[in-house]
């Protein structure tokens, strides 16, 4: 099976292309070699390589950064979303497309399901929701993941922001009245790979199991590193940003569970991997 791979040398797929390639034939393309708003560039792309699917992880992540810049925000994680599928369903190509827990609005007191209905809070969110509206009514056939809270090799991510402000400030604070569960990208390989050689198609969320507040798995971090500096929970409303975070994300896997029969491990467990073994 051949698998063409846009914005590959992010972080998701930084962690899970090497896994892939140990069973499908990769073909990654940077964000800077294959612009998806171009579509004739896209049509280049997809006819010189013939790939059996498409797993698209272009997009533009930066929450805040989306509140100042809307028009990009939804020309790329809309409207390219939208451009992908119609290229995939021309050309007869299985879209895996990325989607996000920010399309909740995190009022929710229990682990949001596939067929909960989205009332996204921020730009990110709101244009992110649109991208999986957009694939999936041009091509129902498209297979959607949603994780939350990615850390991995090869990027930046809540670790590595919480261990540089612990040097070089000498104490951190972080709020603790956000709740999701921390996912090791490394481990989305395994769902990604069985859902595409099960052919499933739809929305699926994909998360390791449990969930903490972002205090929380602050503290694991310290404590598994041994980072003995003061780290303090704080709320929401003392932190000033942008952009608006659901106060409750989690994620309901079972779904992914019913029809691959994979769970996730726990957060604590592909954290303390992730810290420990050498990348």
């Amino acid at each position: 099976m051949k698998i063409l791979v846009t914005g590959s040398d992010g972080l998701i797929g930084t962690n899970i292309l090497p896994d892939l390639s140990k069973q499908f034939d990769i073909i990654p393309v940077t964000e800077e070699e294959w612009d998806i708003l171009d579509k004739k560039m896209g049509e280049e792309i997809v006819r010189a390589h013939q790939p059996d699917v498409l797993i698209n992880l272009a997009a533009i992540t930066n929450v805040d950064g989306c509140e100042d810049a809307v028009d990009l925000a939804y020309r790329v994680n809309a409207e390219g979303a939208g451009l992908l599928a119609d290229l995939c369903k021309e050309n007869n190509v299985k879209l895996l497309h990325f989607g996000t827990d920010y399309v909740f609005d995190g009022m929710g007191t229990r682990p949001y399901t596939e067929k909960d209905a989205p009332n996204p809070l921020s730009v990110y969110g709101r244009s992110k929701l649109l991208g999986e509206q957009k694939i999936l009514e041009s091509y129902p056939s498209s297979l959607i993941v949603r994780t939350e809270w990615i850390y991995g090799r090869g990027g930046e991510n809540f670790i590595t922001k919480v261990t540089r402000a612990a040097r070089e400030k000498g104490r951190v604070e972080v709020v603790d009245d956000q709740t999701g569960s921390p996912t090791f990208a490394q481990d989305l390989a395994e769902p990604v790979r069985a859902l595409i050689t099960r052919n499933k198609s739809g929305i699926y969320h994909v998360t390791n199991g449990g969930a903490c507040t972002w205090f929380q798995l602050a503290k694991e971090i310290f404590s598994i590193l041994g980072i003995g500096v003061p780290c303090l929970p704080v709320s929401s409303t003392q932190i000033q940003r942008k952009a608006i975070r659901p106060a409750y994300s989690v994620l309901d896997c079972s779904k992914l569970k019913r029809e691959t029969g994979l769970v996730l491990r726990p957060w604590q467990k592909a954290l303390r991997q992730y810290l420990t073994e050498p990348s």
